[in-house]
């Protein structure tokens, strides 16, 4: 290959590059910007493409980037930015339809674009991302409601409808998200109130909610997802100040009237405290924003958790799939269910029989469904009184672990224990593993377990 042939491609290269790099990404955006104004738009704006604005009017500017699936203000205030407005308007600007077109080549003709307040706009919005387009906003037209415009792609000058200023230029504010917080209560795994009269302590983990102050017990998950809703839909009726400060300023003290969440594991938290009312709303300061808002009053409500009103009153819901061995004792008999791949299997004496599936899932599904109706402290001679130091019935439920692991030993491991007392009337109490209360269940949760071996077997 001669010296000259090979400077030849390698010209050919270097121009290659130059265009693909340079050349065709221009003309690539004047393919468009022609394809656009064909089809009677203003801009070709990708809106998915887009990851920053820039709003700027007289003396001020906004600036909204995307992160992840989330707006940011990055300019003063720096805040969350609604998803929802910002998201309007970007879409406001791509699909922006001119009424009519001045062809840019009229400007050589004595048409001055300061006619149009497009010499030196005052108002403009930047796109950039995978394009960067500029959208210049000049005066406002005779006719109302209309006004001239001109894009960075082009030298055209078009008059559009004056959507596009109410998306970009609303009252002050607006692109802030009104939303106390953008979590959902499916992220949210600890939680605390902090009221007058103490504190009341929640946290979720595999098996759900769980009160653990002022006393432990499971807590209902609809109510706990029902009061996360509330929290973290609070609307913002008013920004008061972006730096807290003094919050002494605002009646707000630091570790009382505040609820406090947790998300996604996390040891940071979130802690909402409420001050002084003001013009029928509540002060209120959120750390995660570190600002103070007003409120509505109903935000109140948020400090009045009654801990009962949360527990979980189902008597004892519990996982069949983790149960391997199910013991049922009475003053006359012991039976013993063992789990036997998909099935179970009934001890009689020495003897192995089949168990019935079905009237082992209606005890899961008795416990599980039976409502407490009252609780009472186990102290004192409390369960003597009831007859618990003498059950009728106790049922333990156990897995069974072939071997050891680093955490646990092989061998059987309680899950869960119920002890029952005679029936009195129509009311039994019941005593669940050791915890320091009796419930109180309707006596039909122990007629439906059945006392007899045979109605254990299989029907087979």
């Amino acid at each position: 290959m001669s010296r000259i042939f090979t400077i030849f491609i390698c010209l050919v290269a270097v121009a290659a590059v130059v265009f693909l790099c340079i050349y065709e990404p221009l003309t690539k955006s004047t393919r468009e910007q022609s394809e656009a104004t064909r089809a009677g738009m203003v801009m070709a704006l990708d809106p998915t493409g887009v990851r920053e604005i820039r709003i700027a009017s007289t003396g001020e500017e906004v600036e909204i980037k995307r992160r992840g699936d989330v707006w940011q203000m990055t300019s003063k205030p720096k805040d969350r930015a609604d998803k929802t407005q910002v998201e309007q308007l970007i879409l406001a600007a791509s699909q922006m339809e001119f009424l009519d077109r001045i062809d840019g080549g009229e400007f050589r003709k004595g048409v001055e674009l300061n006619d149009f307040g497009l010499k030196n706009p005052k108002r403009k919005i930047e796109f950039r991302g995978d394009q960067n387009l500029t959208l210049f906003i000049g005066k406002d037209a005779a006719n109302e409601s209309r006004l001239y415009v001109r894009t960075s792609e082009s030298k055209d000058v078009f008059l559009v409808p004056d959507d596009i200023l109410k998306a970009a230029f609303p009252e002050g504010g607006k692109f802030r998200d009104r939303r106390l917080t953008d979590l959902t209560a499916d992220r949210v795994d600890r939680l605390i109130v902090r009221q007058p009269n103490g504190e009341v302590e929640f946290n979720r983990d595999a098996r759900g909610w769980r009160m653990v102050k002022p006393l432990n017990a499971a807590a209902d998950g609809k109510s706990m997802a029902a009061y996360l809703d509330r929290l973290l839909a609070l609307p913002i009726r008013e920004f008061v100040v972006d730096d807290s400060g003094d919050l002494g300023t605002y009646g707000i003290t630091e570790g009382k009237n505040e609820v406090t969440f947790f998300a996604d594991g996390s040891t940071r938290h979130q802690t909402l405290r409420l001050g002084a009312e003001r013009d029928g709303a509540v002060l209120a300061q959120f750390t995660a924003r570190d600002s103070v808002y007003k409120l509505g009053p109903e935000v109140r409500e948020l400090l009045s958790v009654a801990p009962d009103s949360f527990r979980d009153r189902r008597l004892l819901p519990l996982n069949p799939d983790l149960v391997d061995v199910i013991r049922i004792t009475t003053p006359k008999v012991t039976l013993l269910l063992r789990r036997a791949g998909d099935a179970w299997e009934l001890m009689d004496g020495d003897e192995t029989k089949p168990a019935s599936s079905a009237a082992v899932q209606t005890l899961f599904d008795t416990l599980a469904t039976a409502q407490v109706s009252s609780y009472t402290p186990a102290v004192g001679d409390k369960l003597a009184s009831l007859g618990l130091n003498t059950p009728v019935m106790t049922i333990d439920f156990l897995s069974v672990l072939s071997e050891n692991t680093p955490e646990t030993v092989a061998g059987e491991h309680s899950i869960a224990k119920i002890a029952f007392a005679a029936p009195v009337g129509d009311q039994v109490s019941a005593r669940v593993d050791a915890l320091p209360e009796v419930a109180t269940v309707h006596a039909a949760v122990l007629q439906a377990i059945p006392w007899d071996l045979k109605a254990w077997l299989s029907p087979r």
